[in-house]
C-alpha cells in the first residue's frame, strides 16, 4: 500500500473517532464503515487498523439501539485480536474490555463482568496493580459490580484504586469515582465528604469542577437547595463542554424545587431544543435534560407533558444504555409517577413493577421507596386504602431514616399518608399530620412554595 493511501485512512479513521467522541454518530458510523471498505478492498481484514475500526463501530453501534449486531461485531473482533497476537496482548485485552461495555449494554451483566475481572486479572499480572490501564479495569469492573447488587466488592475495588494511586492526581480521580458510587448507594454524607475533600484539594481544573459537579448532586439530593444553587452557579467548564448544558438543566431543576416550575419548564425546553441540535437525539446531555424536563413538568402539574418528556428519555436511553441500564430503570420509575397523575394505573403499574425489577437497589434505596410510593398511590386510587396505608407507611419510614423527617421528599411521603387517614375516616388523625406537614414545610420551603400551599388547602 502506498504511504499516502495509509495515511489517507488513517486520517480518515481519526476523523470517524472525532465524530464519535462528539456525539455525531450517523456520520461517524458512516465513516468508520467507509474505512473498513477500503481496508478490506485492500486485503487488510487483519491490519491493525481494520480491527480497530472493527472495535470502535462496535462500540458506536452498541449505543444506538443495535448491542445485539454490536456485540456480534465485538465477539469476532476479539476473536481477530487473540489469533494475531495472542490472547493477554494489550490490545486483545482492550478488545475485550469493549466486548465487556458491550454486554453490558445487552444487559448481560454477569458476562460483562467475568470479562472486566479477566482482564483486570491478567493486566495486574503483565503491567502491575498501579498501571493506568490496570486502575481503568478495576474502574469498569467496580461499576458493573455495583450494577448487580455487589456494591461492597465495588467499593472496595475503587477505595483500592485511591491507595495504589501513584500520585495526588491520580488520587483526586479515583477518590472521585468513589464519592460517585456513594451518591449512588445513597450514603449521601459519605458522598458529600468525597466531593468536597476533591475539590479542596484539587482547588482549580477539570477534576475541581467535577467534584464541585457532584457535590452540588449530593446537596439537592439531601434537600439543601440554596446551596446547591449557588455551587452549581459557580461551575464554568471549558467551553464546548457537555457539563455546562448538564450544569444550566440542574440550575432550572432547583429554580423548580423552589417553587418556580412554570419558568424552569420554559427554559428547560429551550435548552433541549439546544442540545439536541448540538449533540444529537440520544446523547448523555440530551438524555439528561429530558428526565429533569419530566420531573419539572409534574412539578408544574403537566403530567401528560412528562409522560411524553420521559417516554422520550425511555426510548433513548434503551437504545444507548439497554433496557436493563440503572438509568433506564429509574425513567420508568419517573413515567410511572406521571401515569398515576393523568390516571393511567395499569400502564402505571407496569412501569413500576418494571422498575423494582433490579439488582442493584435494596429496598431502602431512595429509587426502590419511590417506586413503593408509586403503588401505593395506585391503590389509594383503587380505593384498596388499607393496603396503601401499610405501604406507605414503609415508604415514610424509610426516606425518613435516609433524609430526615423535615426533606421535601419525606414531607411529600407524609403528606400522601395524611391523606390515607383521611381516607380511612381519621379526619381529627389527618389534619393533625397535615398541619405538621404544613408547619415544617413553611419553615424548609417558605409560605409562598407551590407543596406549602398544597398543605394549606388540605387544611380548608
Amino acid at each position: 500500500m502506498s504511504t499516502r493511501r495509509e495515511r489517507r485512512l488513517v486520517d480518515r479513521f481519526e476523523h470517524a473517532r472525532a465524530l464519535h467522541e462528539a456525539g455525531r454518530v450517523r456520520e461517524a458510523e458512516a465513516e468508520y464503515r467507509a474505512v473498513l471498505s477500503a481496508r478490506m478492498k485492500g486485503g487488510e481484514p487483519f491490519h491493525p487498523e481494520t480491527l480497530a475500526a472493527w472495535q470502535q463501530l462496535a462500540l458506536l453501534i452498541s449505543v444506538d439501539g443495535r448491542a445485539d449486531e454490536a456485540a456480534d461485531i465485538a465477539a469476532r473482533t476479539t476473536e481477530s485480536y487473540a489469533r494475531e497476537y495472542g490472547l493477554n496482548h494489550p490490545e486483545t485485552l482492550q478488545s475485550r474490555v469493549g466486548l465487556a461495555l458491550v454486554r453490558f449494554t445487552q444487559g448481560r451483566f454477569a458476562d460483562a463482568a467475568a470479562l472486566h475481572t479477566s482482564v483486570l486479572r491478567e493486566r495486574e499480572r503483565s503491567l502491575g496493580e498501579d498501571a493506568a490501564a490496570t486502575v481503568e479495569s478495576r474502574r469498569l469492573l467496580a461499576g458493573t459490580l455495583a450494577r448487580v447488587g455487589r456494591a461492597a466488592e465495588a467499593e472496595d475495588l475503587l477505595r483500592l484504586n485511591v491507595t495504589l494511586a501513584p500520585d495526588t492526581h491520580r488520587q483526586l480521580e479515583a477518590r472521585t469515582v468513589l464519592a460517585d458510587l456513594l451518591f449512588q448507594l445513597d450514603r449521601l454524607r459519605e458522598a458529600l465528604t468525597e466531593f468536597t475533600a476533591v475539590a479542596d484539594a484539587a482547588r482549580h481544573g477539570p477534576i475541581a469542577l467535577v467534584a464541585r459537579q457532584g457535590r452540588a448532586g449530593v446537596l439537592f439530593a439531601l434537600g439543601r437547595l440554596t446551596e446547591a444553587l449557588t455551587v452549581y452557579r459557580s461551575l464554568e467548564f471549558a467551553s464546548g463542554d457537555q457539563n455546562n448544558d448538564l450544569v444550566r438543566a440542574s440550575i432550572e431543576h432547583l429554580r423548580a424545587a423552589m417553587g418556580d416550575a412554570e419558568t424552569a419548564v420554559v427554559e428547560l425546553r429551550s435548552l433541549l431544543a439546544d442540545v439536541r441540535e448540538r449533540w444529537g437525539p440520544t446523547a448523555p446531555v440530551v438524555r439528561a435534560t429530558l428526565l429533569v424536563l419530566g420531573d419539572v413538568l409534574l412539578m408544574a402539574d403537566q403530567p401528560a407533558a412528562a409522560v411524553e418528556a420521559f417516554d422520550d428519555a425511555i426510548d433513548a436511553l434503551r437504545r444507548t444504555c439497554g433496557p436493563r441500564d440503572s438509568m433506564t430503570l429509574c425513567a420508568r420509575h419517573m413515567v410511572g409517577i406521571a401515569l398515576v397523575r393523568v390516571g393511567q394505573l395499569d400502564e402505571a403499574e407496569q412501569e413500576f413493577v418494571a422498575a423494582a425489577d433490579r439488582d442493584d437497589r435494596p429496598p431502602a434505596h431512595s429509587c426502590a421507596l419511590a417506586v413503593r410510593q408509586g403503588l401505593a398511590r395506585i391503590a389509594a386510587a383503587r380505593g384498596e386504602y388499607k393496603a396503601a396505608a401499610t405501604t406507605q407507611a414503609e415508604v415514610v419510614a424509610g426516606l425518613t431514616a435516609l433524609y430526615g423527617p423535615d426533606h421535601p421528599n419525606t414531607l411529600e411521603a407524609r403528606f400522601d399518608a395524611a391523606n390515607l387517614l383521611r381516607h380511612r375516616a381519621y379526619p381529627v388523625e389527618a389534619a393533625a399530620e397535615h398541619r405538621e406537614i404544613l408547619a415544617a414545610r413553611t419553615r424548609v420551603l417558605g409560605e409562598d412554595h407551590p407543596d406549602t400551599r398544597k398543605s394549606r388547602a388540605a387544611l380548608r
